[in-house]
């Protein structure tokens, strides 16, 4: 494990000594920290590059949108920093996102994209509610104001429009606020980053490096009969479903799994 490198205030850190090259990102109030329990099951296949979204970590805050120009910037100065021309990219939940514009930005130089329970292709009503103009408002009073939030919350387990995993998870990510401005923050800084569904299917349609995309059967924030549909459409996607929650995409196994994969591809 090396000491963070900083590109532009975009923290990120280098383990492992494999020939390919993989970037990892993050999802929603974490940091590049998680990636470190992989590198035993990776490092021998990879060199991974694990970096702290904008508003996590070490990475320094993003008060502006950000575009997608910016962010291939930001990757194009660490690619040239550290002597990378060939690479691929991983993303879990938020860091999706993240994954997505980088294979767009990169197209000739990515050689595999792995998506896990991914925001980016489908998007859910909460992403919806604090992006959309005229909505957003809404979803920035509650965030400013917890006790409005925890009586929709009791509201919504009682007449059930979302469910209660969902609830829960909402619970459990907005319980401070810290995160509750990280998620206003991040969602609507970060929005500029997606494409419209019919653009990300035509381009992903058009590429011709490896793809695949991890999916749990008991995740109820990234569900699969939300998001398999518009992937079946994107096209080329090895497809893995596991009996998993959204948190437990992260575990050892999954880092198994996609070690396994690769040695079976040589």
């Amino acid at each position: 494990m090396n000491d963070p490198n900083v590109s532009e205030n975009l923290v990120y850190e280098r383990f492992g000594k494999g020939e390919k090259v993989l970037f990892a990102f993050h999802g929603f109030g974490q940091d590049r920290s998680i990636f470190r329990s992989w590198e035993r099951k990776l490092g021998k296949i990879y060199t991974l590059y694990a970096f702290d979204l904008f508003n996590h970590g070490e990475s320094s805050d993003s008060r502006q949108n950000l575009s997608k120009r910016t962010w291939k910037l930001h990757i194009d100065q660490v690619l040239k920093k550290n002597g990378i021309d060939k690479f691929s990219v991983l993303g879990y939940s938020l860091g999706g996102r993240f994954a997505l514009s980088t294979a767009l930005s990169f197209p000739k130089q990515i050689e595999e994209i792995i998506l896990i329970a991914p925001d980016g292709i489908f998007l859910t009503l909460w992403f919806k509610l604090a992006t959309t103009p005229g909505i957003r408002f809404v979803f920035k009073y509650m965030m400013e104001n917890p006790d409005r939030l925890e009586k929709w919350i009791q509201y919504n387990d009682k007449v059930k429009i979302v469910n209660k995993y969902v609830s829960d998870f909402i619970r459990k990510e907005l319980n401070s606020k810290e995160n509750r401005s990280r998620v206003y923050i991040s969602w609507n800084h970060f929005k500029t980053l997606g494409y419209k569904r019919r653009i990300l299917i035509k381009k992903f349609q058009e590429l011709t490096f490896k793809k695949s995309i991890i999916l749990g059967s008991k995740d109820h924030i990234i569900r699969p009969v939300d998001i398999l549909p518009i992937v079946d459409q994107m096209g080329g996607f090895e497809i893995n479903v596991l009996k998993k929650k959204h948190h437990q995409l992260l575990d050892r196994d999954v880092a198994e799994l996609i070690a396994e994969k690769s040695i079976l591809e040589k």
